[in-house]
């Protein structure tokens, strides 16, 4: 894909001119590690030994939508990083490899909140419908089994929003150590002005994470669910301010 984009495009709609055009060994690294960590998330399924099992499991494929969604996100941003920058120095790779560690060791944290999510409102949607199924009383039936307490939705929010915190937090340490290169990939103002935008909105999506966290450290497990309803500020913040950052950017063209 890469390569079938390069042959026909060397700048982004921004202006950003593209730098890493041929992919390396290290990005190859984190497609094999990205590609792994979408197989766990199916592999790690007991396989079901009846046709009701087959159909409670699919009761989790919104969870399983949901995760596979955040992981290609996460790829796309780190292959959008490599795509403008091209760079393979040592931090780069100190940072990519801090990168994966926490994605892998993230990853059955992440299963098991979207499936738990998932499923809950596949269910609740069924049974809304009408639906009095064998298989939904199996799904509803695994759900009961986790017996998850108020403590222990307080430590799985905490565990997913430090999770991001940390993801976030190295893919903006990557931004700074690319823009302190600023000289050696020439970038110029428009390129800074974007790489600090790109800054700017993982900063924010940090401390959505960090306001996630606080609800539930403060308000305890009952309000897991006010602690996750934080993220949906993601679709609206970050939006608002890219359009800020663009229309700064005009003026800044003018200038």
């Amino acid at each position: 894909m890469k390569k079938l984009l390069g042959s026909t495009k060397e700048i982004s709609k921004e202006g950003f001119r593209y730098r890493g055009m041929q992919a390396t060994r290290l990005e190859n690294l984190t497609d094999a590690v990205f590609g792994f960590s979408i197989t766990l998330l199916v592999i790690s399924s007991q396989v079901p030994t009846t046709y009701i099992e087959l159909q409670a499991s699919m009761y989790s494929f919104i969870g399983f939508i949901f995760c596979t969604m955040l992981l290609l996100g996460l790829w796309n941003n780190h292959s959008n990083f490599f795509f403008y920058y091209g760079l393979s120095d040592g931090k780069t790779k100190v940072l990519n490899a801090l990168f994966l560690f926490v994605l892998l060791f993230y990853i059955y944290p992440l299963k098991y909140l979207f499936s738990y999510i998932g499923t809950a409102i596949y269910a609740t949607l069924k049974r809304n419908l009408g639906d009095s199924s064998e298989a939904l009383r199996t799904a509803v039936k695994n759900l009961n089994a986790a017996e998850l307490n108020v403590d222990q939705w307080e430590d799985l929010m905490i565990r997913f929003g430090l999770g991001l915190v940390f993801i976030y937090g190295i893919i903006i340490l990557m931004h700074l150590n690319a823009l302190k290169q600023s000289e050696e990939l020439q970038l110029n103002l428009r390129e800074k002005y974007i790489t600090n935008t790109f800054i700017h909105n993982y900063i924010q999506l940090m401390l959505i994470s960090v306001a996630s966290i606080m609800v539930v450290v403060i308000f305890g497990g009952t309000a897991a669910g006010y602690s996750g309803m934080v993220y949906l500020l993601t679709p609206i913040i970050i939006p608002l301010y890219k359009k800020y950052r663009v229309r700064k950017m005009v003026d800044l063209d003018q200038e």
